[in-house]
């Protein structure tokens, strides 16, 4: 009897989670633990941080070193560092990528990194204007990885956008990248002519296996004043893409921002958990792709974007259109009528004539110069989602 139970423990231990999966010996996990642990400042890989100096090689091969040696963290001490090289591999486009990890079939050995600046002040001070321009300098304050490139228009959702940081594809059924990807304290700045929206992407997730947030800013370099919105000219992009769809585990995004001119603000799948995520002047603020699973959030924020709320209405970065199911503690807008720039100005809080959408959400809607003022919910289509007001 002894044996039997023995055998049937070894047999439900090689067979959890569906299929045969790699066992690691605790000296394996030993060094495991000991990788996840290891900082490497990229100034000991002469990235320079100046401003001036093109960052992009000397930070990729950073990137590359941690992902073959077993992850760990990717330190910035505070400064701006230029990135003006894209980069075209691993079926993503640009400046700097995480590479793949992958194994052999069946076997999910992943890989820890953290990308992680000394210091981001992630909380902006103005998000729409009534009068004048915004010239805080807060978004120089703390570490900024910061765009030099324009890049091109992209009007084929199909195509993945170019960004400034993406996950590449790995050669398994998901196309999934082996990565566990951390991102904490910095800020991505994206570069725009005067007048006009950024052509890049910021944070490009899609293809890890998950990913974390904590105290990250995405953003554009054109003040919020001069700002028109990307779908004028048919551009797609997006400032952070969360995983697609692929049965991933769970996904969390705390403290993230998203600010200027970006089609989509965040695009999410299944399994998201997010709490304190913004977004400012984007055409659509938070989109919703295909999902099995259902996501959770806890406090979300729009400010000055046209949407809220959407069903997401093409293919995009790996992302279907299809069916998704979540639940919102609560959604806080506030709606800018006549407000610059009026491209983003308020006009619906749900957009899903397909009804895709199934949950249900709390709002709190604030008019400006009025004060809160619940009255302006509207919705397009979304039978299917449960909308109360918080009074």
């Amino acid at each position: 009897m002894q044996k039997f139970i023995l055998l049937w423990s070894f047999v439900l231990l090689f067979t959890a989670c569906g299929g045969m999966q790699k066992v690691q010996s605790s000296s394996e996990m030993d060094k495991g633990k000991e990788n996840a642990e290891r900082v490497y400042n990229v100034k000991d890989f002469g990235v320079a941080g100046d401003g001036v100096t093109d960052d992009t090689y000397a930070i990729q091969s950073v990137l590359d070193y941690v992902m073959d040696h077993g992850g760990g963290t990717v330190y910035f001490p505070n400064g701006r560092y230029r990135l003006a090289t894209l980069q075209e591999k691993y079926n993503v486009k640009a400046h700097l990528i995480i590479k793949p990890k992958s194994s052999g079939s069946g076997i999910r050995d992943y890989v820890m990194i953290r990308i992680q600046g000394e210091n981001c002040v992630v909380t902006p001070c103005a998000y729409a204007n009534h009068t004048s321009e915004d010239r805080s300098e807060v978004w120089s304050n703390g570490t900024v990885l910061f765009s030099d490139v324009l890049g091109e228009l992209q009007t084929d959702s199909s195509i993945s956008p170019t960004s400034i940081l993406a996950v590449g594809t790995g050669n398994n059924l998901y196309s999934l990248n082996q990565a566990v990807v951390r991102l904490q304290n910095i800020a991505f700045q994206a570069k725009s002519e005067k007048g006009k929206y950024p052509y890049l992407s910021g944070v490009n997730m899609a293809y890890a296996a998950t990913v974390y947030t904590d105290n990250v800013l995405i953003y554009s370099s054109t003040r919020n004043t001069a700002l028109m919105a990307p779908s004028h000219d048919g551009h797609y992009s997006a400032g952070f893409i969360g995983p697609r769809l692929w049965c991933n585990p769970e996904q969390e995004l705390r403290n993230i921002y998203v600010k200027s001119a970006f089609r989509y603000g965040f695009i999410f799948s299944e399994h998201m958990n997010g709490n304190n995520l913004s977004v400012w002047n984007c055409e659509n603020a938070f989109v919703f792709s295909k999902m099995d699973h259902s996501c959770w959030f806890g406090r979300i924020h729009a400010q000055n974007c046209t949407n809220i709320l959407t069903s997401l209405d093409v293919e995009f970065c790996g992302h279907l259109p299809g069916a998704s199911f979540l639940k919102i503690e609560q959604v806080g807008i506030e709606v800018n009528s006549g407000q610059i720039p009026i491209d983003f100005n308020y006009r619906n809080f749900i957009v899903d004539p397909e009804n895709r959408l199934y949950g249900s959400l709390f709002y709190h809607i604030v008019k400006s110069n009025e004060g809160a003022n619940n009255s302006y919910y509207t919705a397009e289509g979304a039978s299917n989602m449960k909308a109360y007001p918080s009074f």
